[in-house]
């Protein structure tokens, strides 16, 4: 009986006041850091250690680029105003015109992507310069198009009346990763179409 009581005491788990879903975001939003830092350490890599000029010989459109930038940083207000207007009894109507005014440009911005890659005049087969390019900004544009898919989501449910001010937290996360999404490409925008080589 008393080798029963002196047996290792019992690890309670840390506990958080965070909600699990919200404490999921977290984790993968950290795990998308990671990977969108991969592509960046590389892209440092070409122009820093290997001093490959950029964008060279190619043209990178900074002026219409930086319009689609606007485009997607205005998104992120409509999606915040999305969870400014929840009310207690759930009426969806608000909630709906905020995320479906979101949802248009964050396709509005794909779309000018998809432009942008078919009159670019290059391809990420053309140099390290095309390959980096094409992998940063396409990473980021399937992201937009993940956050597309949950923005409908978030729609479905907004008209059924799912969404209130005390019930909210699939919008929250929804919300969370389109400005993710958006801070990403600022950070993007930046350093690739605002840093030519000196």
């Amino acid at each position: 009986m008393a080798a029963a009581d002196m047996s290792t005491p019992k690890i309670q788990p840390y506990r958080t006041n965070l909600n699990v879903c919200v404490m999921g975001l977290i984790i993968f939003l950290i795990s998308e850091l990671a990977l969108f830092g991969a592509f960046f350490m590389y892209y440092a890599n070409l122009r820093l250690a290997r001093g490959v000029e950029w964008p060279g010989e190619f043209d990178i459109p900074f002026e219409p680029t930086s319009i689609n930038t606007l485009i997607l940083v205005l998104s992120s207000f409509t999606c915040e105003f999305a969870l400014l207007s929840l009310d207690k009894k759930g009426k969806g109507g608000p909630v709906f015109a905020w995320l479906f005014a979101t949802f248009v440009l964050g396709a509005v911005f794909l779309g000018l992507q998809v432009h942008e890659y078919m009159t670019i005049g290059f391809t990420p087969q053309t140099t390290s310069v095309g390959a980096i390019f094409f992998s940063l900004t396409g990473l980021h544009g399937l992201h937009v198009f993940v956050g597309l898919l949950l923005l409908g989501l978030g729609m479905i449910r907004a008209v059924r009346g799912r969404w209130t001010k005390d019930s909210h937290v699939g919008l929250l996360g929804i919300s969370v990763y389109w400005h993710f999404v958006d801070i990403v490409w600022v950070i993007l925008f930046t350093v690739v179409y605002c840093l030519p080589s000196s």
